[in-house]
Order: C-alpha cells, then sequence, then structure tokens
C-alpha cells in the first residue's frame, strides 16, 4: 500500500495529475480543461490564445518570467481588446542579465504595474480557460509557466500546444530555398510581409505571431484543400 501511495505521489509530481494540495484556481482550470478538442474539430471554431513570455534569459532552471501577454483570436479575427498583459518584479540576482537590452524591461522600474506571482497565474489561467494555445517556440514559455505553476503548489498547464515554426516547416521544409535556421519569428515575419512594430515586447509578439498564425492557416487550408480541422495540426 505504501509503495502503491508513493508510486501516485511521483506520478502527480510529473503529471500535475489527481494532487489534492492544488489551489483552487487551479482547480477550476483543470475543470474547464476535462475534455480536449476533438479531432474533428474546426480550428475557426475553437478558442485561440496566442502567448509571449519575456524572461530573464533563456536557462529554464534558472531564469524567471518578467512578462506574460495573450491575445485572443477568433476565427480569422484578432481581438486586441481581449488581451493579457501582467509583469512580475524582477527576483534578486537577475537584474543584471543581458536579457534587458533585447526585451527592454527595467528592473523593477516604476512604469509597470506589478503582480504577485500566485496572482498573475490565476488570472492567466482564467484567461486561457480551455482555449489552444498558440506561440512561436511555445516549448519555451510553456516550460516557464509550467515551473511557476509548480512553485505554486499547482500542476502544469493542460491546453492543447500548437508551434508556430513547426506550422512553418510543414509548409516550407528546411532544404535548399530554406536554410535549417530561417524559422525565427523575425525571419517569418519577414517572409510573410507582417511589419516587426513592438517586437521583443510581451504583446508585440503575440500580434506578430497571431498574424503569422493567420497567414499559416490560410497556406496549410490551401495547401491540404479544406477547412482545418483540429487532426490537420
Amino acid at each position: 500500500m505504501e509503495g502503491k501511495e508513493w508510486l501516485n505521489k511521483l506520478r502527480a509530481r510529473f503529471t500535475g495529475a489527481g494532487n489534492d494540495d492544488w489551489p483552487d484556481w487551479y482547480r477550476t482550470y483543470r475543470q474547464r480543461n476535462a475534455t480536449p478538442p476533438a479531432p474533428s474539430r474546426l480550428v475557426s471554431e475553437l478558442p485561440i490564445v496566442v502567448l509571449d513570455a519575456e524572461t530573464t534569459g533563456l536557462d529554464i532552471r534558472q531564469d524567471r518570467m518578467l512578462c506574460l501577454g495573450g491575445l485572443r483570436v477568433h476565427g480569422n479575427s484578432i481581438s486586441l481588446r481581449e488581451k493579457f498583459e501582467a509583469y512580475l518584479h524582477t527576483p534578486p540576482g537577475h537584474d543584471g542579465k543581458p536579457a534587458v537590452s533585447i526585451h527592454g524591461i527595467i528592473p523593477n522600474s516604476h512604469r509597470y504595474t506589478y503582480v504577485k506571482e500566485p496572482k498573475l497565474l490565476a488570472d492567466l489561467l482564467e484567461y486561457v480557460g480551455d482555449a489552444v494555445i498558440v506561440g512561436h517556440h511555445i516549448g519555451f514559455d510553456v516550460e516557464m509557466i509550467n515551473r511557476s505553476l509548480q512553485r505554486n503548489g499547482a500542476g502544469p498547464l493542460v491546453n492543447r500546444v500548437i508551434d508556430t515554426s513547426n506550422l512553418a516547416k510543414r509548409l516550407r521544409p528546411a532544404g535548399y530555398w530554406t536554410p535549417e535556421n530561417d524559422y525565427s519569428l523575425d525571419a517569418l515575419a519577414r517572409r510573410y510581409r507582417i511589419p516587426l512594430s513592438d517586437r521583443h515586447t510581451a504583446l508585440g509578439d503575440c500580434y506578430i505571431t497571431a498574424v503569422l498564425w493567420l497567414k499559416l492557416l490560410t497556406r496549410l487550408a490551401v495547401k491540404l484543400g479544406h477547412d482545418l480541422r483540429m487532426e490537420d495540426l
């Protein structure tokens, strides 16, 4: 019996399942995600949230989130009104990071309104709900969010996640015409003629990624010859 309990605890640690100590806001989120979208659902009918995180650096184990942005996409429309934006104080020891020169977030500047990490996470999960999460190289952002969730006694994100860089590779595989490293957001924005204004801000990158998402969906639908369903992604 003791061995079974130990196994259940170990499984909960890695899957985020069955934890009696989850915060209420995370329990509510998991209940909303009890049923994943069916493979036959039209992508145009599904709620989509584009996410982007600005961080102190690229070390998943050591660095932390500074800002998280989100935008909703309804069908072929990007809703600028339904935005998510939240800032966290720069943790001690991270205020001298070279990433500041990229995203321009001045450590603990009075120009931002800050929230505590649990508040950011609770608000984020309420905002995301059961939407499909989209982002560019989104695996990094999701991992940063999951580590924040773990620090605050919650399980991981369980939404379906789609990376626009992977979609771009399906449409134009690496080879003679497309170099292996030519799938950055900057390169794809130039390729698809998307303005790069507000680059390296969370909401700015969300908007660029959302436009890229719509352009890639259009091209993939033409390539496949039918309206896209979840199973196509």
